[in-house]
């Protein structure tokens, strides 16, 4: 049975992004990776084009035009797997892991809704 949308809140993703993005800024506050300005920067940027993406192509008035924006929001989801890998091997006293593994299952669930805009 579909899900009914009626505004963005009601995109499953969207709500998940807005949860990892909270999880993002967070360890950009530890004090050993807050020195990383440019590198912090970049996963807050990365974090907020996935729900921007999101939202941007909700608001676009064919599914065609939704699609494309759920296509760059996976893209920046895979950014930001690449972006916790490095923070991974460069300060290996934090843990990533379970982050990135979320960020793997939302960009399949992105992934996914945009196969079932397409179809």
């Amino acid at each position: 049975m579909a899900v009914k949308i009626f505004k963005l809140e009601d995109i499953e993703v969207y709500r998940e992004s807005l949860v990892l993005a909270k999880e993002i800024f967070e360890l950009c506050k530890n004090p050993v990776l807050k020195k990383e300005f440019s590198l912090c920067d970049q996963l807050k940027r990365a974090c907020i084009s996935v729900c921007a993406n999101i939202a941007e192509g909700y608001g676009r008035k064919t599914r065609k035009d939704f699609a494309h924006f759920l296509s760059v929001a996976l893209g920046s989801a895979n950014e930001l797997i690449a972006l916790l890998d490095i923070v991974k091997i460069n300060f290996s006293n934090l843990e990533t892991d379970m982050l990135s593994s979320k960020y793997n299952i939302l960009g399949k669930r992105i992934y996914a809704f945009r196969k079932r805009l397409t179809v």
